[in-house]
C-alpha cells in the first residue's frame, strides 16, 4: 500500500514536470525573435511539435 502511494506521487510529480517543460518550450518558441530565423527558433519549434519540448523547455538557447 505504501509503495503504491509513493509510486503514484512520483508519477504525478514526473507528469507535472514534463508538462511544465512543454509549456515553457511553447512560450519560448512564441517569444523568439523570428527575424532572421536562427538556431533557437528551429530547436524550440521542432521540440514543441515532436514532444521533446518537455526536456528542451528547461534549456536556455541563445542566438548570437
Amino acid at each position: 500500500m505504501r509503495t503504491s502511494i509513493i509510486a503514484g506521487i512520483f508519477y504525478l510529480a514526473l507528469t507535472v514536470a514534463l508538462l511544465v517543460g512543454e509549456i515553457k518550450c511553447i512560450i519560448k518558441m512564441i517569444d523568439c525573435n523570428w527575424e532572421p530565423i536562427g538556431k533557437a527558433e528551429i530547436i524550440y519549434t521542432g521540440a514543441t511539435f515532436t514532444g521533446l519540448g518537455c526536456i528542451v523547455g528547461y534549456i536556455d538557447i541563445q542566438d548570437k
